[in-house]
């Protein structure tokens, strides 16, 4: 099990070299590799001052891939919070279609920024870095369960100029991939009739155009698993469909 590092009281967090195994259990991946890239950007003697010299390019690139991969992480782990979804395969598979859906729209700012500025990306991982390598205390009685609900929203809203993170949630969960898995990771968690649950996957799995999954995301948001389940078995989510389908196509000047 990973420790956290004891530090000197009188030794600023910025200024201490911080390993990959001194995290506590269960950090993100791209977290360790970042830790592992500033280890390697530098000798342990050498504090972090600004004077530092940058990283090389090499290194300098794959922060930058890591800094990216952990917002897109944390976005991932956002959804899945929203939803009571614990499973981390679902939690993977969201991070990889975010990641080929998204990245080019979500990062254009922020790349924009670090060609300006390449050691922006060297200071965003060293914060990153300092903020996870703490002790994770969830509090009860707050929506803010985690040190890491803090920062990466600010720097959301400073890098990559998205100030309404719940709006970029909102967006990224009306994509029809996203919106398959946490409905198939919901029906496995709360839907204990396998017969059930394979006839409403073999409905999305049907569905070519998104509009189901879509639709279905309404149902779970309305009344949880069991107002789709009733949905399903009285057969209105056809009803429905059909004037999805029909406004869809309204939409795009294919109605006649």
């Amino acid at each position: 099990m990973r420790t956290v590092p004891q530090t000197r009281k009188d030794v600023p967090m910025a200024l201490v070299m911080i390993t990959a195994d001194q995290f506590p259990e269960g950090t993100s991946r791209y977290t360790l590799a970042m830790a592992k890239c500033l280890c390697e950007a530098r000798t342990p003697a050498t504090p972090l001052h600004d004077d530092v010299p940058l990283p090389s390019p090499s290194i300098l690139q794959a922060l930058i891939n890591l800094v990216q991969g952990r917002m897109v992480e944390y976005l991932a782990d956002r959804i899945c919070r929203e939803f009571e979804i614990g499973d981390l395969g679902a939690r993977t598979r969201i991070v990889t279609v975010l990641l080929g859906v998204f990245s080019d729209e979500l990062f254009a700012l922020f790349r924009t920024k670090i060609t300006q500025q390449p050691s922006l990306v060297v200071d965003l991982a060293r914060r990153i870095v300092r903020k996870e390598v703490q002790p994770h205390h969830r509090p009860t009685d707050t929506t803010l369960r985690q040190p890491v609900d803090r920062l990466f929203p600010a720097i959301f809203r400073k890098y990559f100029d998205y100030r309404n993170l719940g709006a970029l949630l909102r967006l990224m969960e009306t994509e029809a991939h996203i919106q398959r898995i946490i409905l198939e990771s919901m029906l496995v968690t709360h839907l204990a009739n396998p017969a059930k649950r394979e006839r409403i996957m073999a409905i999305m799995e049907d569905d070519e155009e998104g509009i189901v999954s879509s639709l279905f995301m309404r149902y779970i948001k309305e009344g949880a698993v069991e107002y789709l389940e009733r949905m399903v078995e009285s057969g209105a989510w056809r009803d429905d469909q059909r004037d999805r389908a029909r406004k869809l196509a309204l939409l795009r000047g294919r109605a006649g």
